[in-house]
């Protein structure tokens, strides 16, 4: 069984609901969900480790900046080496903002630079995951972290 992690910050509960829909679109025959609230919880960034991957949320606060808990997470994420692990992101903004949903990207390069399988299709919700396209993405991004961490499974074990 593969070890997920669904990590997250949320101000507003926006980001949490979209956390929670993904939730809903995994396997838990397959996989065994942990999910984190970064506001809740104090998490060390070494307990990524522990996991096969992560599903990282964000919203983005004011023109596109990392919230407070998300800038605190990134930079204790520099010097842990995620090589391997898959990770999936999402986040919530604000469209009235020119950086719509910039810490999402900003996540993205992060995980990048340490090594993770980052998947492509990244979900962006305008406050409230209420839209069709937004649930359709959402359901999407599910099924590619499933698919991504079966595909690297069979990799590893080759």
């Amino acid at each position: 069984m593969k070890k997920v992690l669904i990590l997250y910050a949320s101000s507003t509960g926006n980001t949490e609901e979209i956390a929670s829909l993904l939730e809903q679109h995994l396997d838990t025959k397959v996989l065994d969900i942990t999910s984190k609230n970064l506001e809740m919880t104090e998490v060390d960034v070494k307990e990524l480790k522990e996991y096969d991957g992560i599903l990282f949320g964000t919203y983005t606060y004011d023109d596109g900046d990392l919230p407070f808990e998300t800038d605190v997470f990134n930079d204790n994420l520099q010097n842990v080496d995620l090589n391997g692990k898959v990770i999936g992101l999402f986040g919530s903004g604000d469209t009235a903002y020119f950086q719509f949903c910039e810490a999402v990207d900003t996540m993205k390069n992060e995980f990048k630079c340490r090594g993770s399988i980052v998947i492509d299709h990244v979900v962006k919700v305008d406050l409230f995951p209420d839209e069709k396209e937004e649930l359709d993405a959402i359901k999407e991004l599910g099924f590619l972290f499933q698919k991504a961490l079966s595909a690297h499974a069979i990799q590893s074990s080759s």
